[in-house]
């Protein structure tokens, strides 16, 4: 499902106006959808009411207030539109105007003389003041935020602000139910920011397609549940201007699913590696090893610090252990030949969870980075230990680095806010420049291939922000590269997976009690869920 920003959606409206879709035929199919939506909403609501049953259709619509707030642009026109289509299936329809009657213009002028034409009752916030505004919103059943749209710039003034805060009291104080249309004001279209304040909203319905700020947070927390709808942009012109920008979903994570022969053994479904472990970090490396034997990988081996490997050799009874020489704890700059050697046996090399950092560690990536080629997956210590980036685009293969925020300002010399707010950008600028494929972790995970391509992903839970998460990860992907999917794919393929496992674990075990071995023990319900079979 593609994802746009406030100016690639401007692009698609201007395209398919050119086309020869009259510009107020989209604005009424989008306020047509929006009134469905709306209509879908109420009715689902009104079903938990006792009295439901005892009031006729047309009884039941006149007795449920609308309250439509409505700014001076597109956004604004969109819900004058949804007003009339709502006054006619019956519902007792209010308009509150933020701007005065003379700043309407064009289409959205029209759709106010249209709701004049069918006796539309409105108001102008200026003529209401605060204290009555808020008294009709407390005396509404449900209200629909038509001020703002996607392409917000600066901060939010004047009338809106106000009329925001008022909106978000009688939610917070009442309970009330907010419908957005395309995007709730206040939110930026492109990074999901608040510009100042912004609507909290139950629902939003957005055109044709999901933008950026729906998806990146605040605002996705702001939005609500996001219906995407048709309004007659062809899929053509929504995919030229996604920027190759995709969310990844269910349907696709099915489509990618690899194959499993019925007449395959322990080699055919992947030997892949894992260097990790380091004293007092013996957990990371188990995690990532069952996390991969519980995707799919025929064969794991782990190569760790000797002393390490002494420890949790028996822990694991499926993996096949490789001890390596070590001081204090850490492996030595010695082992790189072991390791070197070894992974000319395997499909993938996964290096970094656990591993510890010093020295040592950092010639052995370095020695890595220059000497092998099979794919590569760099994640935790792997990336910490890496002193010279140019190194990454040199290799004689593919990459996948897999940082969370903070491993990632490190790697550019940034700030973890800075990484949050343009998390997109800057993981598809980084893809590109040293050519690798990554995963920048977080919320609202950015997959990107070094092409351009990239992906958002929306699976997961605050649970999952817990010790070893991220090395669960690491062994999801590493076995299904070891399965030999395309790195990128297999990288957002396991994006998913291992945020639909943390959605399991959270429903059975709560988002506080969730620990990482959770996940892997929930992994099988997950391929299962994607229909894949053993």
């Amino acid at each position: 499902m593609y994802v746009l920003t406030p100016e690639s959606m401007a692009k698609c409206d201007q395209e398919t106006i050119e086309a020869g879709v009259p510009e107020i035929l989209l604005m009424e199919s989008a306020a047509r959808e929006t009134a469905e939506f709306a209509d879908k909403i109420i009715e689902e609501k009104l079903l938990n009411r006792v009295n439901y049953y005892q009031k006729s259709e047309k009884k039941k619509n006149k007795n449920f207030r609308i309250t439509i707030l409505v700014g001076k642009g597109n956004n604004g026109g969109d819900g004058l539109a949804a007003a009339r289509f709502l006054a006619s299936k019956g519902y007792r329809v209010e308009i509150v105007l933020a701007a005065a009657v003379e700043d309407l213009s064009g289409i959205n002028k029209k759709n106010f003389e249209l709701c004049l034409y069918h006796n539309l009752k409105y108001y102008q916030f200026d003529d209401l003041n605060s204290k009555k505004l808020l008294s009709k919103l407390k005396h509404s059943d449900f209200i629909i935020d038509a001020l703002l749209g996607t392409g917000i710039k600066g901060q939010v003034r004047g009338n809106s602000k106000e009329i925001i805060a008022l909106i978000n009291q009688v939610v917070e104080e009442d309970g009330k139910k907010v419908l957005a249309v395309d995007i709730p004001s206040g939110i930026n279209g492109e990074d999901g920011s608040v510009a100042g304040r912004a609507v909290k909203a139950d629902y939003t319905v957005t055109m044709a397609a999901y933008k950026r700020g729906l998806l990146l947070y605040p605002g996705s927390d702001y939005a609500g549940r996001v219906e995407v709808v048709d309004i007659g942009i062809k899929e053509d012109v929504i995919a030229k201007n996604s920027k190759d920008l995709k969310l990844f979903t269910r349907s696709e994570a099915q489509s990618l699913l690899p194959s499993r022969k019925n007449d395959g053994h322990k080699g055919t479904f992947g030997k892949i590696a894992f260097l990790a472990g380091s004293r007092g970090m013996g957990g990371a490396p188990l995690l990532s090893s069952e996390a991969a034997l519980r995707s799919g990988s025929g064969l794991v081996y782990l190569l760790t610090a000797a002393e390490v490997e002494a420890g949790i050799a028996n822990q694991l009874r499926e993996l096949l252990s490789i001890p390596l020489a070590s001081s204090d704890g850490i492996i030595a700059e010695q082992s790189l030949a072991r390791i070197l050697d070894f992974s000319a046996k395997a499909d993938l090399l996964a290096a970094g969870p656990g591993l510890g950092n010093n020295q040592a560690t950092q010639k052995v990536i370095r020695g890595i980075l220059e000497n092998l080629s099979l794919p590569l997956v760099l994640d935790a210590d792997a990336l910490n230990s890496i002193t010279d980036l140019d190194l990454l685009k040199k290799y004689d293969g593919e990459i996948l680095i897999t940082p969370h925020p903070g491993e990632m300002a490190r790697l550019l010399d940034k700030s973890i806010a800075e990484i949050n707010q343009n998390r997109i950008k800057i993981a598809a600028d980084f893809a590109k420049k040293y050519r690798v494929n990554i995963i920048l972790k977080g919320a609202a995970t950015v997959t990107a291939a070094a092409d351009g391509r990239a992906y958002l992903n929306q699976t997961g839970t605050n649970g999952m922000a817990t010790a070893g998460s991220g090395d669960v990860l690491t062994g999801i992907v590493s076995a299904l590269i070891g399965q030999g999917m395309p790195i990128f794919e297999a990288a957002a393929l396991a994006v998913y997976v291992h945020g639909r496992s943390g959605e399991l674990a959270a429903e059975q075990k709560s988002d506080f009690g969730l620990k990482s071995g959770d996940l892997i023990d929930l992994l099988p319900e997950v391929w299962n869920f994607l229909k894949i079979k053993y």
